[in-house]
């Protein structure tokens, strides 16, 4: 019961967000593309210093630290085949938030460097393309609009 009560209050959320959305401008879109694809590209090296600028320091700290706990792990994330199916703004009562609703998809999954390339190809084949939604929020700091949280439970 409780398991469902969880996906019915995940489901009405999702529905609640795409109630709120609005076309994305083209301008918005553009900065919104190169920035998504840069940081999920940087996610792959495990080093985040590169797209920093992108984002909050407090989100920046708090992704690095994953990607260490990946590293000590000797884990490697693989994202193959990420696409943009759509993006949509919601709107927003803080002129100083943007909250952009992504839908895209890709293969995603794990290598370890202790495993034989054999059995990291075989986690790959294992992997489907699958389609996934976010919301990615971006805070206004010092004029620009910066990645602040990444909502990944719709």
């Amino acid at each position: 019961m409780i398991i469902r009560k969880k996906r019915d209050w995940l489901a009405r959320r999702h529905e609640r967000a795409l109630s709120r959305t609005v076309t994305i401008d083209d301008a918005t879109r553009e900065r919104f593309e190169e920035c998504f694809y840069q940081i999920e590209a940087a996610w792959t090296t495990n080093d985040l210093s590169l797209v920093a600028p992108l984002m909050t320091p407090h989100f920046q700290r708090q992704q690095q630290r994953i990607l260490n706990r990946y590293q000590r792990q000797h884990k490697h994330n693989q994202l193959e085949s990420l696409t943009i199916i759509s993006e949509e703004l919601i709107l927003s009562d803080n002129p100083n938030v943007r909250k952009v609703l992504v839908t895209a998809q890709m293969r995603d999954y794990f290598t370890n460097d202790r495993l034989s390339d054999e059995d990291n190809e075989k986690r790959r084949e294992a992997t489907y393309i699958e389609r996934f939604s976010e919301i990615w929020e971006f805070k206004q700091v010092d004029g620009q609009y910066l990645v602040n949280h990444i909502d990944q439970s719709l």
